[in-house]
């Protein structure tokens, strides 16, 4: 994006902390890889995490401190931020939050507002593959979206039937009715909503595909996100 020139906000009564980065352990974990799955393009890669947290460091931006017209202000350049990403970025799907929903962290220089703009129009969901096999009454799947440095977590957890069928050679277990998905963000300052989803049955019944749709709000930014799941079922009924 290119940098946007901003005037008519009085910055010269404004002070800001300086900040610094937390140390980082003395000793370093070896990283092991991960296969996920790409579901923006449904191709499987490898992404490295540590044993501990996946997350990198994040150096925190102190807010700041301002009056109501200054805020006001403030919330008029950063609705033009995201009209141009989303002018720039045609896949983002973006909104600002209420002015009224923006909490005291949220409020920091054009710049940082520009940049977390830039990082949220970028962000990534990657859809892990279940190495277990579980009951079809719930099926968990786990999802991360990737913001800049910061990795969010989201859970699923999916319901179906299954039933033996004889047609197929020597008998197996096959997909017979989808029951529910359900979503929940796990330990972030941001929020997560599920707003709908589409079910898809395929493989002659051996897998599901569905497609989850939410929002995801944080910095004052919401995004919106179509997320596809897949579901697979073995000759057992085991699902993954």
């Amino acid at each position: 994006m290119k940098k946007y020139l901003y005037t008519g906000i009085l910055l010269g009564t404004i002070v800001l902390a300086g900040c610094s980065a937390n140390e980082v352990t003395e000793e370093q974990v070896p990283a092991k890889e991960e296969k996920v799955e790409d579901v923006t393009n449904g191709q499987e890669v490898e992404v490295e995490t540590s044993p501990d947290t996946d997350k990198e460091e994040v150096v925190s931006v102190p807010p700041l401190d301002l009056t109501q017209e200054q805020k006001e202000n403030y919330y008029k350049e950063y609705v033009t931020l995201i009209e141009l990403a989303k002018s720039e970025y045609h896949n983002a799907v973006l909104e600002i939050e209420p002015i009224d929903n923006f909490k005291d962290e949220d409020w920091v220089e054009i710049e940082e507002f520009e940049k977390r703009v830039e990082e949220r129009a970028n962000d990534k969901f990657v859809v892990s593959k279940n190495s277990d096999k579980y009951s079809p009454v719930s099926v968990p799947k786990i999802a991360k979206l990737y913001i800049g440095s910061n990795v969010t977590t989201i859970n699923f957890k999916g319901s179906f039937e299954t039933q033996l069928n004889s047609n197929t050679p020597g008998g197996r277990q096959l997909f017979s009715k989808f029951n529910s998905i359900s979503s929940e963000i796990e330990g972030n300052d941001g929020s997560w909503s599920q707003t709908g989803h589409d079910s898809l049955l395929i493989d002659d019944g051996i897998s599901y595909m569905i497609a989850v749709g939410g929002k995801y709000s944080e910095n004052g930014i919401i995004s919106f996100h179509n997320i596809e799941l897949e579901f697979h079922c073995d000759k057992n009924g085991g699902i993954s």
